[in-house]
């Protein structure tokens, strides 16, 4: 028994090797999420070799090791290609050392494993909370052992190894996937609260900045546009002066709205708060921006319920005008714009995708950083920025997924206006129409 519990802790050892000290080793280094997507892979797919070299001596005629954990952690956290990595390292180590028996339940369990993480991942990422995560790992740890055991049987006649086997094997494999799951969230976690902090330190500087000269600014550029207006109805201009004088005028306007941006960013606070009718504010923006859209080719597609939210009015269209124009001009060819407003818990989510070149980790990561754009030239990274500040000063919160060339996932939740709404939903059923 002594000898059994070190070669599970030397398991166990190697499995928090990989997904606690290279992550937070890759944390301080300045490379790509991608990068680092491949750099953990490989970690785990040591961590696999290791355990397979290592493994736990059960009876004489059954040993296993951790490695379905590791595939389990490696793949749904990295995605369905590091799955079949780690898979394809576990079944050709397995082929090296040789068994018959071994190698036959290594590939049906890694091919299920496979297969899963290729389905499953997805909603992984972006609609399981934490505590999901973390059971949702478990429970599929379980079901791999339960089967583990089941195909052995298969070759192991003997009541007594099979009970010795359940007794060990059985609960080793969910706790330390248990394990693995928990210290990935708690890596993810700190991770996450570290940008923040750092994007919240940036936001408080142009906070500051934008309070302190957005007024002096805008009066001389107020002052500036009744001239040239004035001029514009003069006589005595020819046509050519006039071009001139509207080219100028319309440049002070784009100043103006950059100015008004900053200072939505600078001063947050809702100064009209009123219960604000979810459904019909995105109509209203959807009013507005109609026309751009069936410019540029693009369906609109909503199912909208009537929740209601705590906010300000301009602020909140703002915010849904900022998010939703982002996702038309992220469609250059033409798309769908797809509008959702649904309950979950106590708050409302609106849920906007659209299918245009979707975005990069990296890009996602600085998403509302003051000047950072993905329009080039013609943004300029002030309207993310707003969105945030926006969203955060309602009380909500914002995620979003994106994949390049399959379209961007934007997610907003705020506090429902009655926490009553959803019993309401829940009674009534409703099925919302697309429009």
């Amino acid at each position: 028994m002594p000898s059994l519990i070190k070669e599970i802790l030397l398991n166990l050892f190697f499995i928090i090797l990989a997904l606690l000290i290279v992550p937070i080793w890759l944390e301080e280094r300045r490379i790509s999420d991608h990068a680092k997507t491949i750099l953990k892979t490989i970690a785990i797919g040591i961590c696999i070799i290791f355990c397979m070299t290592f493994p736990i001596h059960v009876t004489d005629g059954f040993i296993f090791d951790l490695r379905q954990v590791a595939i389990w952690i490696g793949g749904l956290y990295g995605g369905a290609l590091s799955a079949l990595f780690l898979s394809s390292i576990a079944v050709i180590y397995r082929i090296i050392i040789g068994g018959t028996e071994g190698i036959i339940v290594t590939m049906i369990i890694t091919t299920i494993q496979v297969i899963i993480c290729f389905f499953l991942y997805r909603k992984f990422q972006t609609s399981l909370s934490s505590k999901q995560r973390i059971t949702s790992i478990t429970l599929l740890s379980i079901g791999t052992a339960m089967l583990t055991m089941i195909l052995s049987s298969i070759w192991i006649v003997d009541g007594y190894q099979i009970l010795h086997i359940i007794s060990t094997y059985f609960p080793a494999q969910p706790l330390a996937a248990f394990l693995g799951a928990y210290i990935t969230e708690t890596i993810q976690k700190h991770s996450d609260l570290r940008r923040r902090i750092i994007r919240a330190e940036k936001m408080e500087v142009v906070g500051h900045l934008a309070a302190s000269i957005s007024h002096e600014v805008r009066n001389p550029l107020t002052v500036s546009r009744g001239f040239m207006q004035l001029l514009l109805q003069s006589e005595r201009m020819n046509y050519k002066d006039k071009q001139y004088i509207q080219i100028a005028i319309e440049e002070i306007d784009r100043a103006e709205a950059i100015i008004t941006d900053y200072l939505t960013f600078a001063k947050p606070a809702p100064e009209h708060v009123e219960k604000l009718n979810v459904k019909t504010e995105i109509e209203r923006v959807l009013d507005i921006l109609r026309p751009l859209a069936n410019m540029n080719s693009i369906e609109i597609q909503t199912s909208l319920l009537p929740f209601a939210v705590k906010g300000e009015r301009q602020k909140f269209q703002q915010c849904l005008l900022n998010v939703m124009k982002n996702a038309i001009e992220a469609m250059p060819n033409g798309g769908t714009l797809r509008i959702n407003v649904s309950i979950d818990k106590d708050y409302v989510l609106i849920h906007i995708s659209d299918t245009g070149v979707g975005m990069t980790k990296d890009q996602i990561e600085r998403l509302g950083e003051p000047y950072f754009t993905t329009k080039g030239a013609k943004g300029t990274g002030l309207g993310m920025m707003v969105v945030y500040r926006i969203v955060e000063t309602m009380k909500g919160d914002l995620f979003i997924h994106s994949e390049v060339g399959e379209g961007t996932d934007v997610y907003m939740y705020f506090p429902s206006y009655y926490k009553s709404d959803v019993e309401k939903f829940s009674q009534k059923n409703e099925k919302a129409i697309p429009i």
